[in-house]
């Protein structure tokens, strides 16, 4: 007969939880580890009432036909016109996602409920301002998209406002599905699609098509046709990433003390502020030294964070250092090549630097962001084997 055993959890812990006393739960085990609970999987996911993100929909829609019929336009184009679909869902679907998330965000943290409640006030702009940027970014390259698919294609008022109406509504979905299941890992991703989308999408709508015979810095200067989009992109990553780091370090805190976790938050935020400033200051003529020089401040910074990571990382593991100095040693190399040799342009040598720094850098708010969990939520268990009374 198999043996059963008894699984003892502290008060403090069972507080946490939404259990109730003699409730049947289900036990999961995956990567060694054991996870309990309810059974019902839908009553883990987070309740969205319909009406929360239809009704909104509904009344920009009607907003939308009415404004159009108002100048008695009968057919509305994908793209390509001031008064075209794409620009009626990016007007109304980036404010209808922003006011979703915020008055979601904001009820949800007065009440004490979902994580919001973990996320200080001062997170709050800028995490709204990267969740607007993200959706104006999403919408203007899935509607240039259409616009090559489908050149001169024109629809209906009709067609047009059921459009409207099922991007808006898909939108405020999201945006109050993101607010309640709001968390370091969500923001973490949310500054990957934005940096990575950001600049893909300054890449491909810039006027310029050979702009990579310049440098990867031409992007955000006054020659390209889509700078503002690049520097806002970069500018908004850097916030993001400082209220990232607020979060997980204050959460680190609880179990973690002392100067060197105070070092390596100092260090991240530093690196933030590069990021942001590179974003603030391009590499226009005016601002070109400071440009420089800021950027060699971010290899910097980098460069400590990789030497530093060791003592200042608690319960680093030996496979995090050994990839932190492969990457750090891969780096140098690529510096060392590209400044006595011929073989790497600017622009290839910046690309290279930059997927590599971002790599370990997504590796490292990764390692952070599970120790401010364990910290947060970790309590001693016991595991005691149940006596068979039937023997």
């Amino acid at each position: 007969m198999a043996k059963k055993y008894q699984i003892e959890i502290p008060d403090s812990a069972f507080k946490k939880t939404d259990f109730s006393m003699n409730e049947e739960l289900s036990l999961s085990v995956n990567h060694k580890q054991i996870n309990i609970r309810p059974i019902n999987v839908s009553d883990q996911l987070p309740k969205i009432n319909i009406f929360w993100y239809v009704i909104p929909s509904i009344i920009l829609a009607a907003i939308f036909l009415a404004f159009f019929s108002a100048r008695k336009i009968n057919t509305v184009p994908i793209t390509g016109d001031d008064y075209s679909i794409a620009n009626g869902a990016l007007i109304l679907g980036v404010c209808s996602g922003i006011l979703s998330f915020l008055i979601t965000f904001i009820i949800t943290k007065i009440l004490g409920k979902g994580p919001s409640k973990d996320f200080h006030w001062r997170s709050l702009p800028t995490i709204t301002i990267a969740c607007g940027l993200i959706i104006t970014f999403s919408l203007s390259a899935i509607f240039w998209l259409f616009g090559q698919m489908f050149k001169d294609a024109r629809f209906d008022i009709y067609t047009a406002t059921a459009f409207i109406f099922v991007i808006i509504a898909a939108i405020n979905y999201i945006m109050i599905n993101l607010a309640l299941t709001l968390s370091s890992g969500v923001i973490t991703n949310l500054l990957t699609i934005m940096i990575i989308g950001g600049m893909l999408f300054s890449m491909l709508t810039n006027s310029k098509r050979d702009w990579w015979r310049y440098n990867f810095s031409f992007l955000g200067t006054a020659k390209n046709s889509t700078s503002l989009q690049f520097n806002i992109t970069l500018i908004f990553t850097g916030l993001l990433m400082i209220a990232l780091v607020d979060y997980l370090f204050v959460n680190i805190q609880r179990r973690y003390h002392g100067y060197k976790i105070q070092v390596l938050r100092w260090l991240l935020i530093m690196l933030a502020i590069c990021i942001a400033s590179i974003g603030l200051f391009p590499n226009n003529p005016e601002f070109h030294v400071l440009h420089d020089r800021i950027s060699m401040w971010l290899v910097y910074i980098m460069l400590i964070l990789i030497v530093v990571i060791r003592w200042v990382l608690p319960e680093v593991t030996k496979q995090f250092l050994v990839i932190s100095y492969t990457i750090g040693a891969v780096m140098s190399i690529e510096y060392i090549v590209f400044k006595l040799t011929n073989y790497l342009s600017l622009t290839a040598f910046e690309l290279f630097e930059f997927g590599l720094a971002f790599s370990w850098l997504l590796l490292l708010l990764q390692n952070i962001e599970n120790l401010a969990q364990f910290g947060q939520n970790l309590f001693v268990v016991k595991l005691k084997p149940v006596k068979d009374d039937t023997n």
